[in-house]
């Protein structure tokens, strides 16, 4: 009985810590200035039009699985003013995304290339995992 006792009170005491950690999670800004955020429904709606997706996420996460159609530029790497003008032109729309609001990749992919001149640039604030999670067009592989 004394270890039941004591287990349910150490049971109690990483569930607590644990909600608590789960709800102080960073999480990215909801705007970033010069940008506009976009919702996963007004993605879903882009994407059916045209509109080019930067993934900024690690080539292993893209080559794993990545939006349908989507352009990689790995923050850490190649995504550079010089490379993102291959795809894109400064006052074109193009959707910026990472892997959702624990990440902070398109936050700052959106920062830089506001710094950079481009002013058609919609923030995906939710990102992959939203985008995941509602069961829409994926790739697997590298493009």
């Amino acid at each position: 009985m004394k270890f039941f006792r004591y287990f349910l009170i150490i049971s109690g005491f990483f569930i607590c810590t644990s909600s608590y950690a789960e709800s102080t999670k960073w999480r990215s800004p909801e705007t970033v200035a010069g940008t506009e955020t976009v919702t996963l429904e007004q993605a879903k709606t882009m994407h059916i039009n045209g509109v080019k997706f930067v993934d900024v996420r690690s080539p292993r996460q893209y080559k794993k699985r990545h939006i349908k159609g989507a352009i990689h530029l790995y923050i850490n790497d190649a995504f550079t003013e010089q490379n993102l003008l291959k795809h894109v032109k400064k006052d074109e729309s193009f959707i910026i995304y990472c892997n959702g609001a624990h990440c902070s990749l398109s936050y700052k992919a959106a920062s830089r290339a506001v710094d950079w001149g481009f002013t058609g640039i919609k923030y995906f604030r939710d990102g992959f995992r939203a985008w995941r999670l509602d069961g829409n067009a994926l790739e697997y592989g590298a493009q």
